[in-house]
């Protein structure tokens, strides 16, 4: 049987700084400039077989002081980007629009989410918001609303409202 030795072995330890640092760990967090929510309001949807909803929001960005646009949910089916999107880029397509009917589709080129809903609800927010109504040829044809210009430069004024309140 082997014998264990009364010897002990010198042990190597690890130098440990005699400072006593403080580390602060910074996590970065994303930064919501969309905490100023102007209008909430609901749209009915384009589709005449159902009687359901879309959601949207308007904000005021705290840094470019613009508004922004976004669906923030809808009733029944139907999934949807919910980025926010410029508000002066939606107008920017309707003021091009003229007198003539234009399918949902024209609202496409704003959004980055490439969901097939997008376009179709986001019409349906902006007949929400009055600035287009249903044109005469057809449930998903759209017309600017008659007093559209009035309308847009009151929703447009909210950046003014708010700025002048802070």
């Amino acid at each position: 049987m082997a014998r264990k030795s009364n010897q002990q072995q010198e042990t190597a330890r690890p130098e440990i700084p005699e400072s006593n640092e403080q580390v602060t760990v910074v996590e970065e967090l994303p930064v919501d400039h969309f905490t100023n929510i102007v209008r909430e309001g609901k749209a009915k949807k384009l589709s005449p077989k159902t009687e359901n909803h879309v959601f949207y929001e308007i904000a005021l960005h705290d840094e470019e002081t613009e508004l922004y646009i976004r669906m923030s949910g809808n009733e029944g089916g139907g999934l949807h980007s919910k980025e926010w999107i410029p508000l002066k880029d939606i107008t920017a397509v309707l003021d091009v629009q003229g007198d003539k009917p234009f399918k949902s589709s024209v609202m496409r080129c704003v959004f980055s989410g490439q969901s097939a809903n997008n376009a179709g609800f986001m019409a349906a927010c902006c007949r929400g918001l009055g600035l287009i109504i249903q044109s005469e040829k057809s449930v998903f044809l759209h017309v600017l609303a008659p007093d559209y210009e009035q309308r847009r430069d009151e929703l447009l004024s909210l950046v003014d409202t708010e700025t002048k309140a802070e």
